[in-house]
């Protein structure tokens, strides 16, 4: 079995609800905040990815926007459902 199988795969609930509060789409997210857009999409379809980049992505956006809470209750194990 892959390595790859045995990662834990995160996803942010709110995303979608944080960012059309500030940006038109994800190509003018991924432009303020330098992240890929393909990785906001996934973000915004809550499909899972590794727990570095969902940090990344909300370290990202909590440095240019009021968050409310820590990033670290924003992340959500999908093995934990």
């Amino acid at each position: 079995m892959s390595k790859k199988n045995d990662r834990a795969w995160f996803v942010c609930p709110q995303w979608a609800a944080l960012v059309t509060g500030h940006y038109a789409g994800d190509a003018e997210a991924a432009r303020a905040l330098k992240l890929d857009p393909k990785v906001l999409a996934r973000l915004r379809g809550r499909t899972p990815v590794a727990k570095s980049t969902v940090l990344r992505a909300l370290g990202a956006f909590a440095s240019r926007h009021a968050v409310g809470v820590p990033i670290d209750d924003l992340v959500v194990d999908t093995r934990a459902g």
